[in-house]
């Protein structure tokens, strides 16, 4: 029987694109993710647990601590919260919660709104 299948392939690149993981720390002064760059966009999963694939963005409404989720992979409609804040320099979480900042692995990716730096590792003149 013939099947078809979808793959989405990316690559980081210094400035622009992050992709890694991260232990939670189960506790409400969660854990900070360093990706260099201000995120406009965070997608988030659990390794070791059922949990949906996560995402938050810049564009919707709501900012820093109150950034709104989408959820991926399921019917989940998304929500508001105090989850996440997207800094200059990466993500933290203001959460214990097991989605996002349980005790447990997670795998995330992360795009730039506006990098620090160049492809090539040079800083980027002000404006």
């Amino acid at each position: 029987m013939a099947r078809t299948y979808v793959a989405y392939c990316f690559a980081p690149i210094q400035g622009f694109s992050k992709f890694g993981s991260y232990k939670g720390n189960g506790n409400a002064d969660g854990t900070f993710v360093y990706t260099g760059f201000r995120p406009a966009w965070i997608m988030v999963k659990a390794t070791n647990t059922t949990q949906p694939w996560y995402m938050w963005d810049n564009k919707r409404e709501g900012y820093n601590g109150d950034n709104e989720t989408l959820v991926a992979n399921t019917t989940q409609t998304g929500g508001a919260g105090t989850y996440l804040s997207m800094l200059a320099n990466g993500f933290k979480f203001h959460t214990a919660d097991p989605e996002w900042n349980g005790s447990y692995n997670y795998i995330y990716m992360a795009f730039a709104e506006a990098p620090f730096v160049n492809s090539n590792g040079v800083p980027c003149n002000a404006r």
